[in-house]
């Protein structure tokens, strides 16, 4: 990847100075490339950032064959210098939505030993998917709980990782987590590490309040729904 990823070294940066490597038609949009970005490309569960870039607009952010790839609706093209923009409402309130759903699988592990993580959702519609069946009537312990903890403000520390210090640290590993490119992890205060590569809140008192939407079971898998609302 050649575009520098600034929204990693600063989640909390709103604006950018950067250079138009490459810009391609594609349909309606260009496909732009930067040499570095504060737009988080979506994955992981999470949306992509939006935003502009000078008078242009971000419509969404992908990787595609190892490069970030900027959609865009106006003119840009190659070597153009352009201040890059995020819509930070948008960013901030995924960023907690994102932080909200590990800090509830966190606190869910620690009253339900017997699930096993499958995959979540941390977008418009969040959710965390589990094999195993779990107490529906466990639902407002667990809200409380999560909220209580929310509010301690604990640290959320985000970083670089090796498939091999993911393997030492976590409890889950996705059986499809590659190990030929660069990982990443997150760790909430002092709950096991998790593989996670996305953008996310300092600290949990940020988050507003977490609330579990519903709760489902369905062969044998569980689904819990989950929203944040506040300190947006």
């Amino acid at each position: 990847m050649n575009t520098k990823q600034i929204y990693y070294q600063d989640p909390y940066q709103t604006e950018l100075d950067c250079t138009v490597v490459s810009a391609e038609q594609a349909g309606s949009l260009l496909n732009v490339v930067l040499d570095q970005t504060i737009f988080y490309p979506e994955g992981g569960g999470q949306p992509s950032d939006r935003g502009t870039l000078g008078t242009a607009h971000v419509e969404y952010v992908r990787v595609s064959d190892g490069e970030i790839i900027h959609q865009v609706k106006g003119d840009l093209k190659k070597g153009d210098a352009v201040k890059g923009t995020i819509d930070w409402n948008w960013r901030y309130k995924y960023m907690q939505i994102h932080t909200a759903g590990h800090l509830l699988h966190d606190v869910l592990m620690t009253i339900v030993k017997d699930l096993k993580p499958i995959r979540g959702g941390h977008g418009k519609k969040a959710f965390l998917e589990y094999e195993g069946e779990l107490d529906v009537s466990l639902k407002e312990q667990i809200e409380t709980e999560v909220n209580k903890i929310a509010q301690s403000g604990l640290e959320v520390v985000t970083k670089e990782a090796t498939y091999e210090e993911l393997e030492r640290d976590c409890q889950f590993l996705p059986p499809n987590l590659p190990r030929n490119k660069p990982l990443r992890m997150i760790k909430i205060g002092d709950y096991p590490s998790m593989p996670d590569g996305g953008v996310h809140v300092k600290k949990t008192d940020e988050l507003g309040k977490i609330w579990i939407a519903n709760i489902t079971i369905e062969d044998g898998k569980t689904n819990v729904r989950y929203g944040v609302v506040g300190n947006n």
